[in-house]
């Protein structure tokens, strides 16, 4: 059964850490917050093992690649603080996302601009010596490779309200960003740090949460308030537009726990109070003998509309899962291959008893020959994060329904950040396998933390 393990307790910002992002190519890790700076630190970890094809190989109808967890037994990566970059956002800066290269870093701040950021002096150095550390070492100070002065090239304006979210697509041509003005704007990337806005869409009637690119198509997936999530494309025959709006309907299926290390961190605590939602402890059975008060988990069907806060496509790109107020995570799954083909929602399970707030899927876990489709990770307002595994349900799925799948909790921290919320989490995935099994949060606290999952 994988364990999380909790590698470093990183310095805090002065106020609330909202988002965490790896960087996809150099061993960075950048974080923002209220105190409208970002932060970055450097880990050193020992190079991969060889892949092992029986475990590693993509063979199945998803077209998944999953890749083993490290084993207990290896050495920690080691993290550090590098430096604290001062933005020139005049307010919180609420998301954060790097560009496929890692050399270009984007930011989206509460004063309805979004900034992005170059290394000054990068161009051509990729950070990475042949032993796998950053070229700075996780001692790097400014002024070294890892740790060079960042500064803002571009800041791009149009929204008339807050950024909540930004991020580049899989191939770095295109960049999106969403806001309380209830829009999603599509930016293109083009030379010389000049973006162009392709489109800009009004298709949600309140706040948009998030944004989150397909790994492997130009789809982008929008979240809201108004407890819709939107799926855009570019039409051959038109422009950017929304080709589905899906509306959660399943009521939460009970989750079935049973790993006792599990069960300890998601037994409901007192401060998750009556009521509290499909939550870390709500609607959750386990096996017998565990002694958990079984009616202390039970869930009222969902009676109202619930906001979307998060969103996170599977490595192979069929599903795409979403979180919203009442803690429950939903998975929906792609009914054909076209690029608008429908998505329709195949599972909503009970997780955290308060709102789940964050939301990242990577490939690792059980093998794709297994039907394994990865570890989705999720962090909340109840302060847990939880580690799950997700495959392929087969013929005995929800229903009978194509796509179908089945989740399991496999791993969990209970107050991953003391008392405070968990706002964001997310796996550090590298095409090299560097760093494969790291996670981050960042928590009300204004602490970033750095786990890892083992097998």
């Amino acid at each position: 059964m994988p364990e999380l393990q909790l590698v470093s307790s990183l310095p805090g910002h002065a106020e609330t850490a909202w988002a965490v992002s790896w960087n996809p190519a150099r061993s960075l890790l950048a974080s923002c917050s209220t105190d409208k700076t970002v932060r970055l630190y450097s880990y050193a970890v020992p190079p991969p093992p060889r892949p092992n094809a029986s475990v590693a190989a993509a063979d199945n109808d998803e077209g998944a690649t999953v890749a083993p967890l490290p084993s207990a037994s290896a050495p920690p990566p080691k993290v550090q603080y590098v430096q604290a970059i001062e933005t020139e956002h005049k307010r919180t800066v609420r998301g954060v996302a790097w560009a496929p290269t890692g050399r270009t870093l984007a930011t989206a701040s509460f004063d309805s601009t979004v900034g992005i950021w170059e290394e000054a002096g990068a161009e051509g150095v990729d950070g990475e010596s042949d032993d796998g550390e950053d070229e700075g070492g996780a001692g790097a100070k400014p002024g070294q490779s890892a740790s060079g002065e960042w500064e803002c090239v571009t800041t791009l304006e149009g929204h008339d309200s807050e950024c909540k979210s930004v991020g580049f697509s899989a191939d770095g041509a295109l960049l999106a960003s969403c806001s309380r003005d209830k829009s999603v704007w599509v930016w293109e990337v083009q030379p010389d740090a000049d973006f162009e806005c392709i489109a800009v869409m009004m298709d949600h009637s309140q706040d948009v949460k998030c944004v989150a690119w397909h790994p492997k198509e130009e789809i982008l997936a929008s979240a809201s308030y108004d407890s819709h999530i939107h799926l855009h494309f570019d039409d051959p025959d038109s422009d950017w537009v929304a080709f589905q709006k899906l509306h959660p309907n399943l009521t939460p299926a009970d989750l079935v726990v049973t790993a006792p290390a599990v069960v300890d961190a998601l037994r409901p605590a007192a401060a998750d109070g009556a009521g509290a939602g499909a939550g870390a402890g709500a609607g959750a059975t386990e096996q017998a003998g565990l002694g958990t008060d079984v009616d202390a988990f039970e869930v009222p069907p969902l009676e109202e509309d619930e906001t979307v806060w998060a969103l996170a496509w599977s490595p192979c790109g069929r599903y795409l899962a979403s979180a919203g107020d009442r803690g429950g995570i939903r998975i929906w799954a792609r009914t054909g291959s076209n690029p608008d083909s429908p998505f329709a929602e195949v599972l909503h399970t009970s997780a955290h008893a308060r709102p789940c707030l964050s939301l990242s899927w990577a490939a690792l876990g059980a093998p794709a020959a297994d039907g394994g489709l990865g570890l989705l990770a999720s962090a909340g307002g109840d302060g847990r994060i939880i580690i799950w595994q997700v495959a392929r349900a087969g013929a005995a799925g929800v229903a009978g329904q194509p796509g179908a799948v089945r989740i399991e909790p496999v791993a969990a921290a209970r107050d991953a950040h003391g008392v405070h919320d968990v706002n964001c989490v997310a796996w550090n995935v590298r095409e090299d396998g560097r760093g494969a099994g790291m996670l981050a949060s960042a928590g009300d606290d204004g602490k970033v933390n750095v786990w890892r999952v083992v097998a």
